[in-house]
């Protein structure tokens, strides 16, 4: 019995080392990619890289630090548009007519990223 319990504790303990960054969004279509892959939406391909604890700079310019990933938007066309962001939870980044808000980041090697993307309506023309 004490074996069980002593087992029981450690699994406790380890499944609350995983890393999270979550910063709640709202709106937008919710996708979650592993690191090392790629994920679309619409023409719109994102790829996942380097999950890392490092400071960054949020928003007002204040040094945090925490879970960072490698984002990488990729749009096919004619010339193709392709960029990488350091984005960190709580983010939002825009590129062509996609916003792209970095909802949680989760772990570090085999990590997880949550992204909530909305597409800009086109305005119209007069």
């Amino acid at each position: 019995m004490k074996d069980i319990l002593l087992s029981a504790l450690i699994l406790v303990g380890l499944g609350g080392c995983v890393p999270v960054e979550k910063v709640p969004g709202s709106g937008g279509e919710v996708i979650q990619i592993q690191q090392g892959n790629v994920g679309t939406f619409h023409e719109l391909r994102l790829g996942v890289a380097n999950i890392v604890k490092a400071d960054y700079l949020d928003e007002a310019g204040a040094k945090k630090q925490g879970l960072i990933a490698v984002l990488s938007l990729f749009i096919e066309g004619n010339p193709p548009q392709e960029k990488d962001f350091q984005v960190h939870a709580g983010q939002t980044i825009t590129m062509n007519k996609y916003s792209v808000y970095v909802e949680e980041i989760r772990g570090t090697t085999k990590g997880l990223v949550t992204l909530r993307i909305e597409e800009f309506s086109k305005s119209p023309t007069r």
